[in-house]
């Protein structure tokens, strides 16, 4: 926990800019309601940083819930064959948080990738996770259904994080712990 004086330079460093934005106050209204679940942002990596994209997942998450229509999608296993080779799946955060949570729907974003370019904006893991299960209980390349929310992009639109709030909390610099990161900036 830090103390009050690097909590004020923190402040002061962000900027109101920054602390005024709807968005910075969605993501503090969460924070207090879901605590450090509440501060999950995914990136989804652009040609070079000024082009990545960043979500709130944690107030998707909770829109998905209560207005999204809930669809039957097909595990894809080309796209599991990719998360392996690219390591976009941390194997600790795969054994000591996915495999022991229950079975959540997807989030899909359409053309979140660009067009014609579906991407899983939340349950990276839990996609993972589904696909080893089934390949040890022998249904690898069987086209298996998985349920999940299918976003279109007035719907994921809304949850995007703007650039200059991401720089201002450092969302590029880190993987490690970002939800730290976004904690410790909305402290006050």
């Amino acid at each position: 926990m830090s103390t009050r004086n690097e909590r004020r330079q923190r402040k002061k460093q962000l900027g109101r800019r920054v602390l005024d934005h709807p968005v910075t106050k969605r993501m503090k209204r969460n924070l207090r309601e879901g605590g450090k679940a509440a501060t999950e942002v995914f990136r989804l990596e652009g040609e070079t940083p000024e082009r990545h994209l960043y979500f709130d997942v944690y107030s998707m998450k909770k829109w998905a819930e209560a207005h999204g229509q809930l669809v039957v999608s097909t595990l894809c296993w080309e796209r599991v064959n990719r998360m392996r080779s690219n390591g976009a799946i941390d194997e600790d955060r795969l054994a000591n948080h996915t495999t022991k949570q229950q079975m959540e729907p997807i989030i899909i974003g359409i053309d979140a990738a660009g067009p014609g370019e579906d991407q899983i904006l939340d349950g990276s893991h839990r996609f993972f996770a589904y696909a080893m299960a089934a390949s040890a209980a022998g249904m690898e390349g069987a086209p298996l259904p998985l349920p999940a929310y299918a976003l279109e992009p007035a719907e994921w639109r809304q949850f995007l994080i703007p650039r200059f709030i991401a720089k201002a909390m450092r969302f590029d610099e880190t993987d490690d712990d970002m939800s730290a990161d976004v904690a410790d900036g909305f402290r006050a």
